[in-house]
């Protein structure tokens, strides 16, 4: 009976791992949202995407007013130097 473990590892293939993230993303908007309707709970939620893209979900405008602070811009590294053709 149930499920055997699923091991978690990487996906390589780009376009598959960013339909994965996409769907388990919105899966876990619903959790947050679930859980504060089911608990009367507050909830806040943070995700941030490998391309740097930030997804938030709050059930309260207290959310916003106590980080309002703009965001820090995100600047990727290079490894060495890349030359543009």
């Amino acid at each position: 009976m149930g499920r055997d473990k699923v091991e978690l590892k990487r996906i390589e293939n780009k376009i598959s791992r960013q339909v994965t993230f996409a769907k388990r993303r919105n899966e876990l908007l619903k959790k947050a949202y679930d859980l504060s309707v089911l608990c009367d709970a507050e909830v806040a939620l943070i995700i941030i995407s490998s391309c740097a893209r930030l997804f938030e979900f709050s059930t309260s405008s207290s959310w916003y007013t106590c980080c309002s602070a703009p965001p820090v811009p995100y600047i990727p590294r290079r490894s060495g130097f890349e030359h543009e053709r």
